[in-house]
């Protein structure tokens, strides 16, 4: 389940690059957008920084949220308490990160995509998966 988890996560942060490149596209090109959410001028690279900050982001909470419980299931069948806190944590500060990101992005136009939060949660299990398995105790004879 590790090497699953492995996967995972490397896939959650690669759609989340993939949305924060289309959002500084966004940004920095002035991409500006009508009522209906489709961009007021309609360029070829208008339509691909809008199309990689949306399916980029969307993705990416989708497999934050697999990760997510991918980690907390692996952790606790290996009997790791303390990773499942870690788990746990993450997923407490990338929702509060994530709640706030909404509030700044409501407000002003940022550059920040609004889903770079979650990158916490994967780098979690980044780590974990990454980290090897103890040793097992041996019995003293």
């Amino acid at each position: 389940m590790k090497r699953a988890l492995l996967v995972v996560s490397i896939c959650t942060l690669l759609a989340l690059g993939v949305a924060v490149v289309g959002r500084a596209l966004v940004v920095t090109q002035g991409v500006t957008y009508t009522p209906s959410g489709q961009p007021a001028d309609p360029t070829p690279l208008a339509i691909t920084a809008t199309l990689m900050e949306g399916i980029g982001s969307v993705l990416a909470a989708l497999l934050c949220l697999a990760t997510f419980v991918l980690g907390v299931a692996t952790a606790a069948a290996r009997k790791r308490s303390g990773w499942v806190a870690a788990f746990v944590v993450a997923g407490l500060l990338a929702l509060v990160g994530f709640v706030g990101m909404a509030w700044v992005l409501l407000s002003v136009n940022s550059p920040v995509a609004w889903g770079t939060p979650l990158a916490l949660v994967p780098l979690v299990a980044l780590l974990y998966a990454l980290r090897p398995d103890p040793a097992p105790a041996t019995a003293a004879r």
